[in-house]
C-alpha cells in the first residue's frame, strides 16, 4: 500500500471514529445550557442565547461542509437562518439593546427573527419537494395538516392573546407572524415524518420544530397573561437551536439516497381523519375553556 493510500485510509478511519460523537456531544452540552438558561438574570440572560445559538450555527456550517451539502439549497437556507439568528442575537440584542440601549433595537430584533423563521420555512419546503416522488401531493398533505392544527392552536393560544393581551400593533404582529410560520413548519415536518424510511437527521429536525412550536405557543400564553417569557419558553427556544445543529452534524445527512416520502394510504387516511375529527373538537373545547 502506498503512502498516499495509507494516509487516505487512516483519515477515513479517524473520521469514522470521530464523526458520530459530534452530534450527541452537542445535544448534551447544548441541552444542559438550554435548561440552565432560565436561571440567568438580566443582563446576563443573553449569554446562554449567544452561546447556544453560536454552537448551533457552527454545527450547521460544519455539518454542511463535512457531509458535502453545500450545493443543496435547503441546507444553504438552514445555514443562513442559523447564522443570521446568531448574529441578530449578538449584534442587535446583546450589543444594541443590552449594552448600548439603542431605542427600537428589540423591534428590529423581532423583525429579523421573523426573517430567520422564513429561511427555515423555505428550507423545509425545498426539503419536502426534494424527498418526494410527488412534490405537489406532499405540499397538499402538508397544507391539510396545517389547517387541521390551526383550529386548536387558535383556540388555545391565539384567542387568549387577542382577548386579554394589552399588546397591539407591531408587538402583536410579530407574535402572530412567528406563530403562523410555525404552523406551516409543523405541517411540513409532520408530512415528512409520516414517510417511510425516515432518517435520524429528519427526526432531529422534527424535534427541533416541535420544540420551537412549543416555545412560541407558550410565548403567546405569556403575552396574553402580561408576563415575561417563562423558563419553559426559554429552554424550548434554545433546545430547538440545539436540535437543528445536531441534525446537520448527524452522519445520516451524508447519505446520498433521498428519503422516501411515500405515505401509505392507511397512514394518510388515519392521520387526516384524526385531524378532521379532533381538530374541531379540540378547538371547540379550547374556546369553552378560555
Amino acid at each position: 500500500m502506498s503512502r498516499t493510500s495509507s494516509g487516505v485510509a487512516r483519515t477515513a478511519r479517524i473520521r469514522l471514529v470521530r464523526e458520530p460523537y459530534g452530534w450527541p456531544a452537542l445535544l448534551v452540552a447544548g441541552g444542559l445550557l438550554s435548561l440552565a438558561a432560565p436561571a440567568f438574570s438580566s443582563p446576563l440572560d443573553v449569554l446562554p442565547w449567544v452561546a447556544v445559538q453560536g454552537l448551533s450555527a457552527l454545527a450547521v456550517v460544519a455539518g454542511i461542509r463535512r457531509h458535502g451539502l453545500g450545493d443543496r439549497w435547503p441546507w444553504r437556507l438552514l445555514a443562513a437562518g442559523s447564522v443570521t439568528n446568531w448574529l441578530t442575537t449578538v449584534l442587535v440584542w446583546a450589543v444594541g439593546w443590552v449594552w448600548l440601549e439603542i431605542p427600537g433595537a428589540m423591534r428590529l430584533y423581532n423583525g429579523l427573527v421573523v426573517v430567520c423563521y422564513s429561511f427555515a420555512l423555505l428550507a423545509l419546503v425545498l426539503l419536502s419537494r426534494e424527498h418526494s416522488e410527488s412534490p405537489r401531493a406532499a405540499l397538499l398533505d402538508s397544507s391539510i395538516i396545517t389547517v387541521g392544527v390551526t383550529m386548536p392552536f387558535w383556540a388555545f393560544f391565539v384567542d387568549p392573546l387577542l382577548g386579554r393581551s394589552a399588546f397591539s400593533g407591531v408587538e402583536l404582529a410579530f407574535a402572530l407572524a412567528t406563530s403562523v410560520i410555525d404552523l406551516f413548519l409543523f405541517g411540513l415536518v409532520t408530512r415528512m415524518g409520516l414517510a417511510r424510511g425516515r432518517a435520524p437527521w429528519l427526526l432531529l429536525l422534527g424535534g427541533a420544530q416541535g420544540a420551537l412550536f412549543t416555545a412560541d405557543g407558550l410565548r403567546l400564553l405569556d403575552l396574553a397573561a402580561g408576563r415575561p417569557s417563562g423558563p419553559g419558553t426559554t429552554a424550548a427556544w434554545l433546545l430547538a437551536s440545539v436540535l437543528v445543529g445536531a441534525a446537520a452534524l448527524h452522519p445520516s445527512t451524508a447519505d446520498g439516497a433521498p428519503v422516501s416520502s411515500d405515505v401509505s394510504t392507511r397512514v394518510r387516511g388515519v392521520a387526516f381523519l384524526a385531524l378532521a375529527l379532533l381538530g374541531p373538537l379540540t378547538a371547540g373545547a379550547g374556546l369553552l375553556l378560555t
